[in-house]
Parts: C-alpha cells; structure tokens; sequence
C-alpha cells in the first residue's frame, strides 16, 4: 500500500512539475508548420508543453522547405511567414494588389546541395483569385537557396518575374533574375 501511495505521490509531483515548466517553456519555431496550417496551435502546444520537439531534418529536407513555405506564408496571407524564408525581397513584398494564392502545389528536385547553398528546379501550380477570376497556371523556374545564421532562405532573386503579380521584378540583382545562378554556382 505504501509503494501504492508513494508512486502515486510521485507521479502527480511530476505531472504538475511538467504542467509548470510547459507554461513557462518557449513556443518552438517548427520550420514547416505555417501559421494557418489547421494543426499550428495544437503542434505549437503539445510542443511547448515538451511532448514533443520535432525531428533534426537534413539540409536537402531544410532547403527544400523553405521554397514550400514561401509560398505557404502567400496562401495563408501572411507575407510575414514568407518573409522569414525569403532574402532580398523589395519591400512591400506580399502586400495588395497581387492576386490571392488560394492553393498551390509544388515539385521539385534538388539539383546541387553544399552545406550553405542549394539550387532546387522546381514547377509549381499556383491558383490565384482576383476579384472576378480564378486563376490556375503552373510555372517552372530554380530557386537558389541560402543558408544563413537562422535557416535557409530562398534568393528572391531567383523567384522574381516567375508569378510577376506575386514576386514583380526589383531594382538590382532581383531585376536580373535567374541569371544570377550562373554567377554563384561557379563551375556548371
């Protein structure tokens, strides 16, 4: 009866020790849980009460991803999110008038992946809504992909002109577009 008791006593210290730390615990940042996926709070959470801590992806799965949620970050309308995977995007980026991304579907291969950089050829099939459209077109392009202090961010660069109503063309290197591969990726 004792070791009854004593167990018991023991489990609920733990349970409220964990309860207390969860409420204080950082929420964690999950690379691939865009704000509006309909699991975000809970995943957010579970996670911050310590149940679980996600998984250490790979570089190829890091980069990868951070092209998908560029434009997770436009389909939620949230240019925000996006922003946090992007470099070098002009201000104002994601703001109205562009189109809505209403859905997208996106393929891609990884063409060539050092620790700090990747090139990923990729075709994507946005749906875009205006006022009185629906848009659905697929356009193909590569994406440069940078590793930075904080993560992976896609070059604007090389999505600039690819949806000209979601990425316009800037001044400087994001008005030349995908040539600027040629100059990163010496030796191809």
């Amino acid at each position: 009866m004792r070791k009854v008791a004593l167990g018991l006593s023991l489990s609920l210290a733990l349970l409220l020790a964990s309860a207390s730390l969860g409420q204080h615990a950082t929420e964690p940042h999950f690379a691939d849980v865009p704000p509006c996926h309909w699991a975000a709070e809970a995943v957010s959470h579970v996670a911050g009460q310590g149940i679980f801590i996600g998984f250490p992806p790979d570089h190829s799965y890091l980069s990868v991803n951070a092209l998908r949620q560029v434009f997770e970050g436009l389909r939620c309308a949230d240019p925000g999110w996006s922003l946090r995977f992007l470099e070098g995007a002009p201000v104002g980026f994601g703001e109205p008038p562009a189109p809505r991304l209403t859905g997208f579907e996106l393929t891609s291969e990884l063409l060539k992946l050092t620790p700090e950089q990747a090139r990923i050829a990729f075709s994507v099939t946005l749906v875009l809504d205006e006022p009185d459209l629906r848009r659905i077109e697929t356009r193909h392009g590569e994406a440069l992909v940078r590793r930075d202090g904080v993560g992976w961010r896609v070059s604007y660069a090389s999505l600039a002109g690819l949806e000209p109503t979601l990425f316009p063309p800037g001044s400087g290197a994001a008005a030349k577009g995908l040539p600027v591969l040629a100059a990163i990726f010496k030796g191809e």
